[in-house]
């Protein structure tokens, strides 16, 4: 017979909130037990069996009393504005605010649906959006599973035997070891890899103070081709689309109602289909997006360059481009139209399987409304970005919007207008920054991105070379909120590199697959109890700040502390004399809020209390702004190229006036690359084939792709997420299925060059039938306990699915270094 037990005040008052009934021992027992089994067998796994009723009962309290506390969510890259109901020192609940980046991205539309949506909910906090995500936070911060103080391995790599120190010894230890390894191999032997948000710049300050040129973040994993594709064009990385006031949209492979990085995209999209905006989807996987299209155009992996190659030709046979457009403001266009001569969507539908009457009516569509000065709006991401042709294939997609003057206009791809935080710049001088980065970034990867390449580092070291730049060796790695061995390409690769590096430092907040390999496990943060600056997704500038809404619940230190706390311990300053670990953590972060770039008379005081600093409107055409000549400079009288003192590029000369223009080398949109014809290329954006089709042995292309539900593979310990998607079965077309003999649930062996493992069938209409798929993020082994696997209906403990990052084989796109990850032949074999 189990121990009896009180029953607390607030489980009371939970039961007859919840159902309507007076207290009695016997009733509450009964109605604990049957939703403690619902629970269970909803797959969701609590470590208290009472924590279900705690939480909900701080909640159900949290709505009468405590405080909101503004900040800004971190559950993805995202960055909605939220608040937080805290209670007694305790986050309760989580809702979304009015912020732009929860509501529009283009400033009369955020300001037109703030005032509509906040009549119609009669709260302008209610405006905002979150998702299931953003929804799920508490269980983040509050996860059992989390690591609670600093572990140094006493056994060997992956072992699993551990010894927890405290604070003073892990900062100890830490900067004992970096030190010795800076002396004994040099400090370019460090390999740094980290999270992209704001907590990043304590790092990179750090990397330069050690002295490694070696520095990598998460970009790399993301969309570091699509920003070299815009940028070869328009020399701006991160241009964002105006769905809301488009009249044709034509998207390549971004789920943008699925995925749903950024909360308004499903807003902005819906508004402007209520204006009658069309939408045309490239993706081999008809997700959510592709079903809300109005045509969804399954297309061959890999092969978006040469469809976009073949649009380009219809636009200019039928002569639907914008001459008077690409006069003014292109250069490289009778050279990209001789290319394209013979690039006919009957070329094209050989290469991609769309067929040839579809390419010819999709750019007759769109050429049309352009000419009839219709917006229509071009866009491309992680679809055709992640593969070994996805800067030059971006490329060609990206030369689109030129050829149509369909750039930075309403209901185009605009560029957005930025200004970001301040930073305390490190006036650091040392030889060994001078070095090669062993990545190759800028000279094996002539587009390579500051993210750096992470496979190339890796390889370096399994090769135990130099790098083809004659760069050292790493001997040591930092992972500071990088799960290297899950989101990295070849998880056999990453294993192995990790294994081999003499120091492993690993900062996060779970024991995950990557700090099971480590040396010294530093516990991270979770969002709600640090601060970050996040510039918005949005087309005017928006600055958010993610700010602690409660004291850390491992009693630990946030990143930045802990750095600066072994920045400290190793003596670190500059050539000045200025260390950031000098200030305290409040300090640092009022240092690096700029608020003469926003309101003079909003301090660091009152940003901190609203979490939100705004400025100016969206500007359209911000290319044809008029400049002044600049003093002791010239102007190019044959491309109009105006240049100051320096010989730097300030404008453009457009018939009599100088204008600002784009920040590429001519100031113009390049349809054919000034920078790539000066690095040995041809400057066009030409096609070549994947280089890892499917080959007889592994017929199928293997791709994977991202839900709303997950965020990479950080969020699979999150029990609210994993009940709403527990697992990821292989998406198969019926036809292929029905072929290979394989039914709906079938176990199934997914076989690469790379890899073999099991997974399980779902079959679908919504699938391109050459082509396969996994979401991405799942199969941990590590992590904790809902990501390491679920109870099923028979009380049998159940792996969490099957990890689609093995069967790759782990390469960088060739110009921007991009990671593979949607790319590669496999074959099936029932299981």
């Amino acid at each position: 017979m189990s121990e009896k037990r009180d029953i607390t005040e607030e489980e009371k008052s939970l039961f007859e909130s919840a159902t309507g009934k007076q207290f009695t021992r016997r009733s509450f027992l009964k109605w604990s037990s049957a939703l403690a089994g619902a629970a269970i067998a909803s797959g969701i796994l609590w470590d208290d069996k009472l924590g279900l009723f705690r939480e909900a009962s701080a909640q159900e309290k949290g709505l009468k009393e405590g405080e909101w506390i503004y900040s800004n969510c971190n559950m993805c890259g995202g960055q909605s504005g939220i608040k937080v109901k805290v209670v007694n020192g305790r986050a309760v609940k989580i809702e979304g605010i009015a912020n732009p980046n929860n509501i529009a991205n283009i400033s009369t539309n955020y300001e037109k649906a703030l005032k509509e949506l906040s009549i119609l909910y009669n709260d302008k906090d209610a405006a905002g959006r979150i998702c299931s995500k953003g929804n799920s936070g508490l269980r983040a911060l509050y996860d059992p599973d989390r690591l609670k103080t600093p572990m140094v391995r006493v056994g060997k790599k992956g072992s699993g035997k551990w010894k927890a120190i405290s604070w003073d010894d892990a900062i100890s230890q830490v900067a004992d070891n970096l030190g010795k390894i800076r002396d004994k191999y040099g400090a370019e032997s460090l390999a740094w890899f980290s999270e992209d948000h704001c907590f990043t710049h304590i790092q990179q300050d750090f990397c330069k103070m050690y002295g490694t040129p070696n520095y990598h973040n998460h970009s790399n994993l993301c969309d570091v081709a699509r920003k070299a594709s815009f940028k070869l064009v328009m020399g701006n990385e991160r241009p964002l689309a105006d769905f809301e006031d488009t009249s044709y949209a034509l998207v390549f492979g971004w789920n943008l109602l699925g995925a749903t990085k950024w909360i308004l995209l499903p807003g902005i999209w819906n508004r402007g289909r209520a204006k009658g905006a069309k939408m045309v989807y490239v993706d081999p996987f008809c997700n959510q997006t592709a079903a809300k299209a109005d045509q969804w155009v399954p297309i061959r992996p890999g092969t978006d360059g040469a469809f976009a190659l073949a649009l380009g030709h219809v636009l200019i046979k039928k002569d639907l481009i914008n001459k008077a457009f690409i006069d003014e403001w292109c250069v490289g266009y009778d050279e990209y139209a001789k290319y394209v001569a013979d690039k006919t969507p009957e070329w094209a539908e050989k290469i991609t399987s769309i067929p040839a009457r579809t390419i010819e009516q999709i750019a007759t569509e769109m050429g049309e409304l352009a000419k009839a000065s219709k917006p229509v709006c071009i866009d491309t991401w992680s679809g055709p970005g992640h593969h070994t042709n996805a800067t030059l294939g971006g490329y060609a997609i990206t030369v689109l919007p030129a050829l149509l003057g369909m750039i930075d206009k309403p209901g185009t791809i605009m560029e957005p207008s930025k200004i970001g935080n301040k930073h305390h710049s490190i006036d650091f001088d040392t030889p060994s920054l001078k070095k090669p980065r062993v990545d190759g970034k800028g000279t094996k990867y002539i587009l390579g991105h500051g993210s750096g390449i992470y496979v190339e580092t890796r390889d370096v070291v399994l090769g135990g070379k130099e790098s083809s730049q004659g760069s050292g060796v790493p001997k040591t790695g930092v992972f500071v909120y990088q799960n290297f061995v899950m989101s990295v390409p070849n998880t056999k690769k990453n294993m192995d590199f990790i294994k081999k590096l003499e120091y492993v430092v690993v900062n996060d907040t779970h024991m995950s697959e990557t700090a099971e390999l480590a040396d010294i496990v530093i516990p991270g943060s979770v969002y709600l109890e640090r601060y970050d600056f996040t510039g918005y997704w949005v087309t005017w500038p928006v600055l958010g700040l993610r700010k602690p809404v409660v004291k850390s619940v491992i009693n630990g230190m946030t990143e930045v502390e802990f750095w600066m706390a072994v920045m400290k311990k190793m003596g670190m300053k500059d050539k000045k004399g200025y260390s950031p670990a000098e200030q305290s953590y409040d300090a640092y972060y009022a240092d690096e809020y700029n608020p003469t770039a926003y309101a003079k008379e909003q301090n660091w005081e009152t940003y901190r209390k609203s979490t939100l600093a705004m400025t100016g409107k969206t500007e359209y055409e911000k290319f044809r702004k008029e400049v002044k000549p600049p003093e002791g400079g010239s102007v190019d009288d044959k491309t109009g190229l105006v240049k100051d003192k320096d010989g730097k590029a300030v404008g453009v000369k457009i018939g009599v006036k100088i204008m600002k223009g784009f920040d590429t080398p001519s100031r113009k949109l390049e349809i054919t690359s000034t920078f790539l014809k000066k690095n040995k290329h041809t400057g066009l954006p030409e096609y070549s084939e994947p280089e890892d089709r499917p080959t007889a042995d592994f017929p199928l292309y293997l791709i994977n792709f991202k839900q709303n539900e997950h965020t990479h593979s950080r969020t699979f310990n999150n029990d609210y997420l994993m009940e709403m998607k527990p697992d990821n079965p292989l998406l198969i077309n019926s036809a292929t299925a029905s072929k290979l003999g394989l039914k709906d649930g079938d176990a199934i062996w997914i076989e690469s060059p790379y890899a073999k493992a099991k997974g399980t069938v779902q079959i679908t209409e919504r699938i391109h039938p050459e082509v396969v798929a996994l979401q991405h993020g799942y199969g941990h082994w590590g992590f904790g306990k809902v990501a390491k696997g679920s109870l099923n209906k028979i009380n049998k403990w159940s792996p969490a699915g099957t990890n689609d990052g093995q069967f790759f084989a782990g390469k960088a796109e060739k110009l921007s270094g991009q990671i593979v990850a949607k790319e590669i032949g496999v074959k099936l074999v029932k299981a």
